[in-house]
């Protein structure tokens, strides 16, 4: 039922992006812009889900299987209009969040996004914060297939998930 639904919400998002047009100048499409929500990574507990990280918004961060395990972005153009990359803003992370190391990576097209422990970080588009709606979500943008989960640190069931708990690093 998920995979249908993002199926058809892509189709949307698509026929909105095409009939939006383009200047010919350059600038970024929706569905090209990252999430700057936040420039806080902490853990949060969130229902059943158990602890998650999230961004300063309690929107939670999720990770890809497929980027992770080919230690790339391939999450680009419409799939960004779903899975919206982390931001630093103006700055790089500093220190650990939950035990994992937090770092930036050049976005294929030329932005900057958040990682921890090497996996790439999204917020969902249908999350609100405090609500984990894409763990486990399966969606394919240009001939990628996606597996998507959210980043549990402990007390939680997610393939992404880590042993340590605790801390906020700001950036």
């Amino acid at each position: 039922m998920k995979k249908l639904l993002i199926s058809g919400v892509a189709v949307v998002a698509a026929a909105t992006l095409a009939a939006c047009g383009s200047g010919g100048g350059g600038g970024a499409t929706a569905a090209a812009m990252p999430n700057t929500h936040g420039q806080t990574v902490s853990v949060q507990q969130i229902g059943g889900t158990g602890r998650v990280l999230v961004d300063s918004s309690g929107q939670a961060l999720y990770a890809s299987d497929q980027e992770t395990a080919a230690g790339k972005v391939l999450c680009t153009g419409a799939c960004n209009s779903f899975w919206q990359p982390l931001s630093p803003g103006k700055n790089a992370p500093k220190g650990t969040a939950a035990g994992g190391k937090l770092a930036v990576v050049k976005r294929p097209d030329g932005s900057r996004q958040v990682t921890w422990n090497g996996k790439f970080l999204y917020t969902f588009s249908q999350d609100t914060p405090g609500q984990v709606t894409g763990d486990g979500f399966h969606d394919a943008f240009n001939g990628q297939s996606f597996t998507w989960h959210v980043v549990s640190v402990g007390g939680g069931g997610s393939a992404n998930s880590a042993s340590s708990g605790g801390g906020v690093v700001s950036y």
